[in-house]
């Protein structure tokens, strides 16, 4: 992958499902008086804290947003984010784990052939990178977490780039997609992809479904064999 660039638990919800209803309705539960249990209360303020900073860092930039912007942003004093982590760098990292976890964290379709794969795996990378957790981790790179933590994330993306590479040789090797070189085939799908959080707008005219399909399509007209949709 290229260098550039809740857990809340609710009545049986989980916490991709909570966050995506909306992080503001998220943020009002998560501080709000209607959740008695208080493990699944702090789960879901941690998420909460998590999600504003990474929609904070994106927008200001990591270097620039300092935990009392975050917690201007959750309308809640600064020192209540010590209670759910002890400095921004963690909070980064969570927000790395995340989008990093998008992508590893489910298998690809199994008996599928190498083009089949690819589609899926460009589907999922493009809406990881257009969320608030992947664009902090295109955006933000590895360089402003500590050791420890940068060399998790490095070996999460290498992970990440491992699965493209292993997905372009299956495609060789079974016919789906054309002969090429892994690695710098990988490298100009992750240059490509990785630009989307520079110019790409939710809130833009393209939606995000059509950013996927046109990604798709441009990806597969380039090393499918024979196109299928």
């Amino acid at each position: 992958m290229e260098e550039h660039r809740s857990d809340a638990v609710a009545a049986g919800t989980d916490a991709d499902t909570v966050a995506r209803k909306g992080s503001g309705r998220v943020q009002k539960r998560a501080w709000g008086y209607d959740i008695q249990d208080r493990s699944e209360q702090f789960r879901l303020k941690r998420r909460v804290v998590i999600e504003t900073a990474a929609r904070t860092f994106n927008k200001r930039g990591f270097y620039k947003t300092t935990l009392v912007d975050i917690a201007e942003e959750l309308h809640i004093a600064k020192p209540t984010i010590y209670h759910y982590f002890k400095n921004k760098d963690e909070i980064l990292f969570e927000c790395h784990r995340i989008g990093i976890e998008q992508i590893t964290g489910e298998p690809l379709p199994e008996g599928a052939n190498g083009a089949e794969q690819l589609k899926e795996f460009i589907q999922r990378y493009v809406r990881m990178v257009v969320g608030d957790f992947g664009t902090c981790l295109v955006l933000t790179g590895t360089t402003a977490l500590e050791p420890q933590n940068r060399d998790l994330v490095r070996k999460g993306r290498k992970e990440i780039d491992t699965i493209l590479r292993e997905i372009i040789t299956r495609g060789g090797a079974d016919g789906s997609i054309v002969a090429c070189d892994p690695k710098v085939t990988a490298m100009f799908i992750f240059g490509q992809m990785n630009w989307i959080p520079y110019w790409y707008h939710t809130d833009g005219e393209m939606s995000v479904d059509e950013l996927v399909t046109h990604e798709v399509e441009f990806v597969m007209r380039s090393l499918a064999q024979h196109q299928t949709r």
